[in-house]
């Protein structure tokens, strides 16, 4: 079978050389021209061997090429699968300890401002509800003084949405693992403006990892370039320390005069 393939090639370049001649004599118009019959054997045989080389490659296995990680799904998700994601999670440790998530609570049709706190708390837990507690009981006094209500204008998170054990801080690997729920709540339900509570919130958003809440409050960030943000102490600190009480009121006097809500004690 090679052998036939060499004689037809062998063929194939003598026609091919023939016609060449033809040309230069066509060419230089002389007719009694006369050409070496070159012998086309070992031309043939590295042609066959460099076509034999080719088919060898073609066989080859392609290099496994790892398929592409798909997007995480919580970004294609509307709010109530988003929440019914969280329900679900299981993408760090306090899913193990938890009795309910807690993904948020208020109004989401383009709420003034949305709250954003560290973790939820033992009353969180049990209810699936953010601030709920004491801490909340408080943070609902603070809030309904610059007349803003879960109910009609606020919407509160958490920057986890599982308690964490005894209350503690979250840390920072289950911060990142909950870090696209609270990206896509805001892309979401687009606030006004955000309220941080807490040096975990106001860090985790402001990407300030290294300042100090005292460092933090009061002053306006701009979460992603475009939404308004200012941090203050967390309703837990000024429970236990009523110190805070007056630099958290100043916070959000702030607050309300930039989104223009009324504050108590003044006239609007």
């Amino acid at each position: 079978m090679q052998e036939d393939k060499k004689k037809a090639l062998e063929t194939a370049l003598g026609k091919t050389g023939d016609l060449m001649n033809m040309f230069e004599k066509t060419v230089r118009k002389n007719w009694d021209m006369e050409f070496e019959q070159p012998d086309y054997s070992r031309t043939a045989e590295m042609i066959l061997r460099n076509l034999e080389g080719e088919d060898e490659k073609q066989e080859e296995k392609p290099a496994f090429i790892p398929p592409r990680e798909s997007a995480d799904i919580r970004l294609s998700l509307d709010l109530g699968g988003l929440a019914a994601d969280c329900a679900k999670c299981t993408r760090c440790r306090l899913a193990s300890t938890r009795t309910k998530t807690v993904f948020g609570d208020g109004c989401i049709a383009r709420p003034d401002v949305l709250v954003v706190g560290e973790g939820p708390g033992e009353t969180e837990d049990k209810t699936g509800l953010p601030f709920v507690g004491r801490a909340g009981e408080l943070l609902t006094k603070m809030l309904s003084s610059i007349s803003l209500y879960r109910e009609s204008n606020c919407y509160i998170t958490n920057t986890v949405k599982c308690r964490p054990p005894e209350n503690r801080d979250p840390l920072p690997d289950e911060k990142q693992a909950c870090g696209l729920y609270v990206r896509q709540q805001i892309a979401l339900i687009r606030p006004k403006a955000i309220l941080c509570l807490g040096r975990g919130a106001s860090c985790m958003l402001t990407g300030q990892e290294d300042c100090s809440m005292a460092q933090l409050r009061g002053r306006f960030f701009f979460y992603d370039g475009s939404i308004p943000m200012i941090c203050t102490y967390h309703p837990a600190a000024v429970l236990r320390n009523t110190d805070l009480k007056r630099p958290v009121w100043e916070d959000l006097k702030k607050l309300a005069r930039f989104l223009n809500l009324g504050i108590a004690g003044e006239r609007k």
